[in-house]
């Protein structure tokens, strides 16, 4: 659907908006003018955010926290194995992992968030009817049918190496925080990185072997004051997510104001302890979708987890 598709401002434009509309149906697609309730809060608040976001899927709910992933194309093994492992453990714990769908780092963090059925996001430097690269056209399926992929350029648009730097603020904008793993010197995750910090994010990176290329960036990065982290409890922690970080809050008794699907799961647990494929079965919501509320209800005190893999209230 386009907003105000039949507006004299699109008329005047000579938008062929019926062709468009029936283009981003077949893909599945939406636009998000800025002004629309559903664009991402965090993006909006940045320097120069994009006036739309052409989207393919579904965007998670910004009450999800959003994290990125970024590295170079040409990474080392140890540098694919740590994404992947990075992508899955941050989806497990109801992150939205974020990241570029370029090979390497990118495919890999995307990759490792969908064996964790989880959810991630894909930013594009070309259209969303492109799949670049060709490579990943199975990656971006699977991307959009459990999170979405998202771009500023208009269906059509080719990729070029001026909008791969131009989408990177808006990898980072979504983001609470941004993990550069495997980045040489002129890295464009180090571009990712700076705009991070620019932007008021948090900047971590993975320490590499000092004597490889495609370690060099992103050990600098933590000479000069990057987080250092080992696995995702220390970016969780680092940025107030962790169930150990949020130690010390008062368990609430009640349910106030509670998210639609923080609602749903916290309601089925009445009943008692249940296991995320006993509250896929007893909500509407999916695996991913309930261990995101899980982990929400977590952080507030709300639910705890019990042995055998059971989750419960907390005043229970």
């Amino acid at each position: 659907m386009v907003s105000g598709s039949n507006s004299p401002r699109a008329a005047q434009a000579g938008l062929d908006v019926a062709a468009l509309e029936r283009k981003l149906g077949d893909l599945g697609a939406t636009v998000l003018p800025i002004t629309d309730p559903a664009y991402p809060q965090a993006l909006r608040e940045i320097p120069s955010p994009p006036p739309l976001l052409f989207v393919r899927g579904e965007l998670p709910m910004q009450d999800n926290p959003y994290v990125a992933l970024v590295g170079t194309r040409k990474c080392t093994p140890y540098g694919r194995q740590v994404a992947h492992m990075l992508g899955h453990d941050l989806a497990a714990r109801g992150v939205v992992v974020v990241s570029g769908m370029a090979l390497g780092i990118d495919g890999e963090a995307h990759q490792g968030a969908l064996d964790a059925s989880g959810r991630t996001v894909a930013v594009l430097g070309c259209g969303i009817d492109i799949t670049y690269p060709p490579q990943h056209e199975d990656l971006a399926t699977s991307i959009a049918a459990s999170g979405a992929i998202v771009s500023e350029f208009a269906l059509g648009t080719e990729p070029s190496k001026y909008s791969f730097p131009q989408r990177n603020r808006i990898i980072s904008g979504l983001s609470l925080g941004v993990v550069v793993i495997d980045a040489p010197p002129k890295s464009g995750a180090l571009i990712t990185a700076g705009l991070a910090a620019d932007q008021g994010r948090t900047v971590f990176a993975v320490p590499g072997d000092i004597t490889r290329p495609e370690s060099r960036g992103s050990n600098l990065l933590i000479r000069d004051g990057a987080v250092l982290i080992q696995s995702a409890e220390d970016i969780l922690d680092e940025l107030n997510l962790s169930p150990a970080a949020m130690l010390g809050r008062p368990a609430t008794p009640g349910a106030p104001s509670l998210p639609p699907e923080e609602a749903a799961a916290f309601a089925a647990l009445a009943s008692g302890n249940q296991t995320v494929d006993d509250l896929v079965a007893s909500t509407s919501l999916d695996a991913p979708k309930v261990m995101a509320a899980l982990m929400l209800l977590e952080m507030k005190g709300l639910v705890r987890r019990f042995g055998g893999g059971s989750y419960g209230r907390a005043d229970s």
